[in-house]
Order: C-alpha cells, then sequence, then structure tokens
C-alpha cells in the first residue's frame, strides 16, 4: 500500500521550510567562501607589486638612487595614494564598478608601493628580510586568532577610529616636533594599533560576527587589510631594523 504526504500536514511545511534555509544558508557561506578567496587573491597581487618594486630598487642602483633623490616622484605618490582613498569614499561605487575598480587598486597599489619603497631601501636587506619574516608570523597569528576568538572585535571600529586618528597626529607633531617620546608612542603604539586592524578587518572579512564586508567591498576589504599589513610591516622594520644610511 503506498503512502501519500497530506499536503495539510503542518510538518510538511516545517520540513519544507527548514530545507530552504538550509539551502539559502549553503548559498550564502559558498558565496562568502569565494569573497574570501578574491579579497586574499587581490591581497596577494599587491603585495607582489611590493616585492617587485622593492627588490628591483635593491638590485639595481640607479633606480634606487631615483627612489632616493626623486623628491617630485615621492609627493606624487602621495598624493596619488590619498586620492585612490578618498574619491571612492565621495562615490562609493567607484568600487564596485568593474575594471574601474581594478584600475583604481592597481595605481593605488603602484603609487603606495613607492612611498613604502622609499621607507624600505633605507634599511638593510637583512633587516627588511627579518622584519618580512616578523611580519608573516605576526600576520598569521593575528588571523588565526581573529578565527578561533569568541570575541567579537567588529563592535569597536569606532575605538580604533579614534586610537589611528590620534596616532596620525602624534606622527604630525613628532615631525614639526622631534621629541623621543611621540616617535616611541608613534612606534609602538602605531604597531598594536595596525594588529588590533588587522584583527577587526580579518573578522569583518569572514562575516560571521556582528558586523561584516559585504561581497561587493571585495576592493575595500583587501585595501584595509593590505593597510594593515603594510603599517605592521613598517613598524616592525623600524623596531628590528639597522639603517644603511
Amino acid at each position: 500500500m503506498e503512502d501519500y504526504a497530506d499536503p495539510n500536514d503542518p510538518l510538511l511545511g516545517i520540513r519544507k521550510e527548514d530545507t530552504e534555509k538550509q539551502i539559502e544558508s549553503q548559498i550564502q557561506e559558498h558565496l562568502r567562501q569565494g569573497f574570501i578567496a578574491k579579497v586574499f587573491g587581490i591581497i596577494a597581487y599587491q603585495i607582489a607589486l611590493l616585492i617587485l618594486l622593492v627588490l628591483f630598487a635593491f638590485l639595481n642602483e640607479s633606480f634606487r638612487q631615483l627612489i632616493y633623490t626623486s623628491t617630485f616622484l615621492y609627493i606624487l605618490s602621495f598624493i596619488i595614494s590619498i586620492t585612490c582613498l578618498v574619491v571612492p569614499i565621495i562615490n562609493p561605487s567607484l568600487f564596485e564598478k568593474v575594471p574601474t575598480n581594478y584600475i583604481l587598486l592597481t595605481i593605488f597599489t603602484l603609487s603606495y608601493s613607492w612611498l613604502v619603497a622609499f621607507y624600505t631601501v633605507h634599511f638593510d636587506p637583512k633587516s627588511v628580510l627579518v622584519a618580512l619574516f616578523l611580519t608573516l608570523i605576526t600576520v598569521v597569528s593575528i588571523s588565526i586568532y581573529a578565527l578561533w576568538t569568541k570575541t567579537d572585535y567588529t563592535v569597536y571600529g569606532g575605538v580604533l577610529f579614534t586610537s589611528l586618528t590620534l596616532l596620525i597626529f602624534c606622527g604630525i607633531i613628532e615631525i614639526f616636533f622631534p621629541i623621543k617620546l611621540l616617535y616611541l608612542i608613534s612606534l609602538y603604539g602605531g604597531l598594536i594599533i595596525f594588529c588590533l586592524y588587522l584583527l577587526y578587518d580579518v573578522q569583518l572579512l569572514v562575516g560571521n560576527r556582528i558586523r561584516k564586508f559585504k561581497e561587493d567591498d571585495y576592493i575595500l576589504a583587501a585595501i584595509n587589510i593590505y593597510l594593515d599589513i603594510i603599517g605592521i610591516f613598517i613598524r616592525i622594520l623600524a623596531i628590528v631594523g639597522g639603517k644603511k644610511n
């Protein structure tokens, strides 16, 4: 004797609703995994451009001297970097339009890499390698902790932004009034803040907390994490590095 499902059975509706929710959850998880993979791919692209530029500067004396002496290119790179960050804030859709977002990303990465190269080539290559290794350990450790901890750091965005603003003001004051205490605050305080920002951004990336990056924010997420990593690297290099001149 065949069994027929009663369409009026309330359990059938519940089972159907649960199945739909499960399918939707799997789709969202799949989309998030693709988003995370895309962001890490973009970050790898940015870091590769930076490493190639710095490596070429260390291997080519004339190019290194160009980085040393060209104040115009340094100022131009700084202006371009800031512009590429500010313009999408005014018009957020620029980070979502292909290929405009990738063009902006490449321009920003090249100009910012020039700034990082200008700073990096002042140090001994061994110090740079040590700083890279320590940065790698730091980034991996923080990322693992961000995934493992039950604490939701995405709610502390306001605190981190305020701390970063104070850090920037300390750096500006230290330029005009070279006080060692301000330098130490900028150095070690900056290292702590960028480590916390990396923790914050990784949790936003994974998306299993109160706040998260949207799937369309892959360029923004990549730039944020890239800046966190570079911020950590620069300060570790300043701590462990021996300058060439």
